[in-house]
């Protein structure tokens, strides 16, 4: 099973999804954790804590194409829905009453 960390892309988002300490304690319990490279600049984490940590750093498409579980604080971008394969599981304040039509793509996948 891969946990996927993406960037977040939202303008003034300063959060990331998980921490290193986090990702360490998945990873200890057999997890496979994918981080976007850049996900914790703006929360103070750097690439290289996330990796001390046991994740392995990798690209968006790369990161979103074999994830079975998806943290994001936002909701992904539509341009990743269609990376996601059926089933994924998306962890996130997706706001779905804020654009229920932007959540569409997932929900019917």
């Amino acid at each position: 099973m891969r946990i996927a960390v993406p960037r977040e892309k939202q303008p003034g988002e300063a959060r990331v999804a998980l921490a290193p300490e986090s990702v360490k304690k998945l990873a200890g319990a057999g997890v496979e954790v994918g981080v976007e490279s850049g996900a914790g600049d703006k929360a103070g984490f750097r690439d290289s804590d996330y990796t001390a940590a046991g994740a392995t750093l990798m690209d968006r498409a790369s990161l979103l194409d074999g994830a079975d579980i998806v943290t994001c604080v936002n909701r992904p971008e539509a341009d990743d829905y269609p990376r996601l394969k059926p089933n994924t599981v998306l962890i996130g304040f997706l706001k779905p009453l804020d654009d229920p039509a932007g959540l569409a793509p997932v929900i019917h996948k």
